[in-house]
């Protein structure tokens, strides 16, 4: 090989030969400041490498859960939740249990783990799927893993230390002004990542995932039991200049091995949750009065028949859901137009579908501050002028239907609807009651208010048709949620 370079150099003008030359030595200096820094990465990280099976106890304050919900939409607030792991890298197991702490005392308490044969998911407090459970399928420790280790940066780092192909991947960068050298790996066409480390001490001080938008900052380095990590990350997503989550991580240690009582289902669990088939059907559950769900009836909705017209609850959670239901109400009612859709509260996860709704001319029926928080919402900035709203006052009637505006510890203002006639009430978040009707462990203050609210006012129901999993709550099961709290 050095020989027939030599003789191509021969075969050129003296000029080219010793801007090759130049070039090669450039080349050589370039791959030599990579693998010597490389090495001294190596070297600075042998001892974690080591390590297979560890435990990670960390909070973070999430200013991101749920897509902007917050309690108030003008005063962006964050939660906090609390993160306790066990892994093995090697058998691929882990238990993962994230408690999060939400306004108004909603407690989600879960976990999911993955042993030899199984990867589940379940709550503890029963909030959403009782003693239900989902299969996650066994690829999910990889998943798990693509998000957990960017927390220690020992192990952000390991894809780096384990490039083999240093000349064609992997280029360094010095920056004496600050201190740092940027490592640039070129995992892929299509996946880049910058690694920045202060010289002196050797520290990650941050990962840019390029192709993700996503950037990590390390900081409050400390040493614990002879293992030295970063107390401290922040992570920012699509170049936002605000950190979504303020990460702290609490107590990192080697184990043995995972608990093996943390890697099952605990006893009284089941049956497992099959995802929905996405079939919506509509079910007439009093005169002129619909229940519109699918198999996993995880998204409810209700829409009433007046005359010619049609007025839909709780059906503009996304974008494809609102298009299914204004098509399945089409497809049942083809003489008939949808005049209407009301709103509960202005959380994504019960406006996100909301566009499709306005781009039909469909009025928005809200109370005043919903309104006001819809259009202040992001993803509705190119086409708010579409929308149309009509303001919803507490204990207004509209077509037989009694709506309610309440203040939560959920949502700064909430409603809820009220057929008198057929004793149906439509309500979203304040009450959360499993399909299996399992009474949550811990349950918000806003759903005491709810109840008290309902008897105060004495209306008579035998069906409360929840957004979201249940759609036939029984007052037997609001009396036993009742007394839970007592």
């Amino acid at each position: 090989m050095l020989k027939l370079l030599a003789r191509r150099l021969r075969s050129i003008p003296s000029l080219s030969v010793a801007m090759v030359a130049l070039s090669l030595v450039g080349v050589n200096a370039w791959a030599s400041e990579a693998d010597g820094f490389m090495n001294k990465l190596k070297s600075h990280y042998e001892k974690t490498r080591s390590i297979k099976r560890f435990s990670l106890n960390y909070h973070f304050l999430n200013k991101q859960y749920r897509s902007y919900d917050y309690w108030d939409y003008r005063v962006p607030d964050r939660v906090m939740s609390l993160r306790m792991v066990e892994v093995d890298l090697e058998k691929k197991h882990f238990y993962d249990n994230d408690i999060l702490y939400a306004p108004g005392g909603k407690i989600l308490d879960r976990v999911q783990f993955q042993n030899d044969t199984h990867s589940y998911y379940y709550e503890r407090n029963g909030n959403f799927l009782g003693k239900r459970f989902f299969n996650r399928g066994m690829g999910n420790f990889d998943r798990f893993m693509s998000f957990m280790a960017i927390n220690i940066d020992f192990l952000a780092v390991r894809p780096l230390l384990d490039e083999m192909d240093i000349a064609n991947t992997i280029s360094v960068h010095q920056n004496p002004k600050r201190g740092t050298t940027v490592v640039t790996h070129k995992v892929s066409e299509d996946s880049i990542i910058d690694y920045e480390f202060n010289t002196s001490p050797l520290q990650l001080v941050s990962l840019h995932n390029k192709s993700r938008q996503a950037r990590y900052l390390y900081d409050d380095y400390q040493t614990t039991r002879g293992i030295t990590f970063a107390r401290s990350v922040n992570k920012y997503y699509n170049g936002s200049s605000e950190p979504a989550y303020i990460s702290f991580n609490d107590k990192f240690d080697v184990i043995e091995q995972v608990d093996s009582g943390k890697l099952q289902l605990p006893s009284g669990y089941g049956p497992e949750m099959v995802r929905g088939d996405g079939v919506l059907v509509t079910k007439e559950i009093a005169q002129d009065l619909y229940l519109i769900t699918d198999s996993a009836a995880w998204r409810n909705s209700l829409f009433k028949v007046t005359g010619d017209s049609i007025t839909v609850f709780g059906a503009s959670g996304y974008p494809e859901l609102a298009d299914k239901i204004i098509k399945q109400i089409g497809e049942q009612f083809p003489t008939k137009t949808i005049s209407a859709v009301h709103v509960t509260h202005p959380h994504k996860s019960d406006i996100g579908g909301l566009s499709v709704y306005a781009e039909q001319g469909i009025e928005i029926l809200a109370d005043q501050y919903t309104i006001e928080a819809i259009k202040a919402f992001p993803d509705f900035a190119n086409n708010i002028d579409k929308f149309q709203f009509r303001i919803i006052e507490n204990e207004q009637l509209i077509d037989g239907a009694h709506f309610y505006v309440l203040e939560s510890t959920h949502a700064k203002r909430q409603s809820f609807v009220y057929f008198k006639e057929s004793g149906v009430i439509f309500q979203a978040d304040f009450l959360n009651i499993a399909f299996d009707n399992t009474i949550p462990k811990v349950i918000p203050s806003y759903t005491k208010a709810f109840i008290d609210f309902i008897r105060s006012k004495q209306l008579k129901f035998n069906r409360i048709v929840g957004n979201y999993q249940n759609n036939n709550i029984s007052v037997e099961v609001v009396n036993k949620t009742y007394d839970a709290l007592m």
